[in-house]
């Protein structure tokens, strides 16, 4: 049977044995409610109600009895589509039969009796959606069967206002009962399928344990005093490949011994020492080749001596173990090469300069830093496994550019580097990077699409550059900064003046260590307004650092060096305390939004950080804002939307920053339910003169509001972008027009120039 009509087979099943587990109760239901009914209306038509309430009362009980013998038995495992079908047949049977009675009655009785008539059709109409509430065609054909009946009854009564307004609800509670039944059915369909998923998987996980058992299991072995084998397990026959009798009275060593694998004689020879010496042994491996391929046997054994001392022979297990002699190959292998491209890496390059650089006088040499140009754009368009086909891609065309004395190494991610130590000299190392420069930037065919990088090279030379493969790495990576900032694609040679910025550099990151114990990070705060009133909402805390001999660094210089040194881990708990503790002085309805950096999301304590810094500072979980970019998802989406839902489960608000300025946002808003998206400043910069810029910005609103998602502006600078913004539905707007960022001594003051100065006055944060 195929497999998708084996899961259908097993969801009917698993249908009618809800039905069946239902039935009883409903059953005795129907009996007691038509029995009551009977009473409440005998005086009107008796021999009719009598009838009718007994022919309820033996198709209930009938049915109650198969339910009860249904529910005794085994459960069926699969049941064909006609058992559905036979369903949906009794079901109009038996709700024909309910309905008919009390529907005909309803010309012929007024008051409160047509309220009893009412009450019991909406009881049959809800009653019978939730038996069959797994079984949609049943269901559907129940509860239209019961509500068409039902309205054709009041209309027949008459067509006054009540008798119409009580039509239109039973329309209403038929398409809600529908409506109800049909989202019960794709959730349990949904979790029957889940289950039989996971019933396969651990049918295939245990049979995969059981194979993994039999095949690491030891063979027991044996020999007697004249070393002759003799009592082995039959696995041991197996593995040797021959019979029990050819292993009888042959000896041990005999048995192992292998000619055509490597390190065999050896190996056997050591062996046959230990058991001539009577000498217990331990995991003494032996070299084999089996059908072609090599393997690794481990045998442990010790003497066996009688009551008297006399040696009997030996007694032992032998063990296959190849699998973990491939594995120690492996990671032998991976010490010293890239595991993606099987290039060197940075280990075996290092020691191969460093081993170069004892010669150099001789030889003068050259490295060569690469990075690739748009890499991360293309990883981030068509996802890792594309990003690694191009690193492979990547790799062989580099080598074909380089002869038999060059070695190109891999460093991590989409860094290389390259060791040319055949008397390098810069003529011909400048026509070795132009030759590169110039591979790379051919597009490359991945996926089926054409995709276009570039490539920056710094270069430095030994002895002139540098006389220890430290200072020829750090600087042939100085050399490559300035081909980056040169406008990348291109070559540098390496210059003092870059190795004086690189440490600067330096000089800076070490500075951003003390700077939080100093007290030097400050936090500046940009209110959002809403749009249409000008009402402050909230602000967004932004870092800044007021350096003691540079002033003012730029969040844009020193941010990324916090992110890459990993002080952004410090750095970004202070920010999230800082912002929190300052907040909760605010008036309650003002929120305080924060940036959080993709390394945050790294240590997976953050969800940790924001609790402890919402306890200590009182501040309403539903006050906090944490915004995000699609930067956060990349890396690792699966563990970062994790941490966004533990967030969330805190009462924190998540917002998605720069929206639309990424590859995949959209895909992101599927995976997870933002609360807010922000509106790059690049849409909002043009959208004055650009009609591109504004059906974008309406896209993204009806985008968002459809997913129930609010929409900030940021970056509003004019009165005529904050004017088309409103227009087109946005709530909140951000930007220059309205505040620069301040610090909270400044807001609270009401120092602020732009429209809502006068309301930080009055109702100060």
């Amino acid at each position: 049977m195929p497999q998708q009509a084996l899961t259908m087979g097993r969801l009917r099943a698993r249908q009618l044995e809800v039905v069946d587990q239902l039935a009883p109760a409903m059953m005795l239901a129907n009996v007691a409610c038509a029995g009551a009914f009977t009473f409440l209306m005998f005086k009107h038509h008796a021999s009719v109600l009598l009838t009718w309430c007994s022919v309820v009362t033996l198709m209930s009980l009938g049915q109650l009895a198969l339910s009860l013998r249904a529910n005794a038995r085994p459960p069926h495992q699969t049941v064909a589509a006609r058992d559905i079908h036979l369903l949906s047949l009794q079901t109009v049977v038996m709700g024909v039969c309910l309905v008919s009675v009390p529907v005909w009655l309803m010309p012929r009785v007024s008051g409160l009796e047509l309220g009893c008539v009412i009450c019991l059709l909406t009881g049959l109409l809800w009653g019978g959606s939730i038996l069959l509430a797994t079984v949609l065609p049943a269901a559907v054909i129940y509860i239209g069967l019961v509500m068409t009946a039902t309205i054709a009854g009041l209309l027949l009564s008459s067509w006054d206002a009540p008798h119409l307004y009580l039509a239109g609800l039973f329309v209403i509670g038929g398409g809600t009962a529908i409506r109800s039944v049909r989202r019960q059915v794709k959730q349990f369909g949904a979790g029957q399928r889940q289950q039989y998923n996971l019933e396969q998987q651990g049918e295939v996980i245990a049979l995969l344990l059981r194979d993994y058992e039999e095949q690491a299991s030891d063979w027991l072995w044996e020999t007697d005093a004249e070393h002759r084998c003799h009592s082995s397990s039959p696995r041991f026959a197996e593995k040797l490949a021959r019979s029990q009798n050819a292993i009888d009275a042959t000896s041990l060593v005999a048995l192992l011994r292998d000619v055509t694998a490597a390190g065999n004689t050896e190996a056997c020879d050591a062996l046959q020492e230990h058991i001539e010496a009577r000498r217990p042994f331990r995991d003494h491996v032996v070299p084999l080749v089996q059908n072609g391929d090599a393997c690794w046997w481990s045998l442990s054994g010790r003497p066996i001596h009688d009551k008297n001392g006399t040696f009997q022979g030996y007694r032992g297990v032998c063990a296959d173990t190849s699998a973990a002699k491939r594995a120690e190959a492996r990671v032998a292998h991976l010490a010293y090469y890239d595991s993606l491209t099987e290039l060197p890496n940075r280990m075996l390059f290092g020691e191969r300069l460093a081993q170069a650089l004892r010669g150099v006088e001789r030889n003068p040499l050259a490295v060569l830093s690469l990075d690739l140009d748009g890499f991360k754009a293309v990883n981030d368009r068509h996802g890792h496994p594309a990003g690694d086909q191009l690193l492979i891609a990547v790799t062989d065309r580099l080598q074909a550019e380089l002869d038999g004395t060059d070695m190109l190494a891999r460093f991590g991610g989409d860094e290389f580097m390259i060791l040319d130590a055949a008397d390098a000299n810069q003529g011909s190392v400048e026509a070795l990077a132009q030759r590169l420069v110039r591979c790379v930037s051919t597009p490359f065919m991945i996926g089926g699409e054409d995709v276009s990088i570039g490539l920056s090279i710094g270069i430095a030379f030994a002895p002139s550059d540098g006389d220890t493969a430290e200072e020829l790495l750090r600087n042939a990576d100085a050399a490559l900064y300035r081909s980056k900032a040169d406008g990348r694609g291109t070559f540098s040679f390496f210059a003092p003046e870059m190795d004086q910025k690189l440490q600067e550099r330096q000089r800076l990151v070490h500075d951003l260590r003390t700077a939080l114990a100093h007290g030097e990070l400050v936090l500046h705060y940009q209110p959002f307004v809403e749009s249409q009133t000008g009402t402050i909402t909230g602000c967004e805390a932004l870092l800044r650092w007021q350096h003691p001999k540079l002033g003012m660094v730029s969040p844009a210089d020193f941010i990324p060096l916090a992110e890459t040194s990993g002080l952004i881990i410090p750095i970004g708990a202070w920010v999230i305390a800082e912002a929190c503790r300052e907040a909760a002085s605010w008036p309650v309805n003002h929120r305080v939004s924060v940036n959080i950096s993709a390394v945050q999301f790294r240590t997976r304590d953050l969800p940790h950080i924001i609790l402890a810094a919402l306890t200590h500072s009182g501040l309403a979980p539903s006050r906090l804002e944490v915004e995000v970019t699609e930067g956060v998802l990349i890396e690792d989406a699966v563990a970062a939307l994790d941490i966004l839902r533990q967030i969330r489960a805190l009462g924190v608000r998540i917002a998605l920053d720069d929206f639309g300025t990424g590859y995949s946002s959209l895909s992101y808003l599927r995976s997870f339910a933002f609360d807010k998206v922000k509106i790059d400043r690049s849409f909002v910069k043009e959208l004055p003169s650009r009609r591109d810029s504004q059906v974008i910005v309406q896209a993204i609103r009806d985008m968002a509001h459809g997913l129930g998602m609010t929409i900030t502006a940021e970056g509003v600078e004019t009165e005529e972008q904050a004017e088309q913004l409103r227009a087109t539905g946005c709530e909140e707007l951000q930007g220059y027009l309205y505040s620069r960022p301040k610090s909270a001594e400044d807001l609270a003051h009401g120092q602020n120039e732009g429209p809502v100065g006068g309301f930080i006055r009055s109702r100060a944060i």
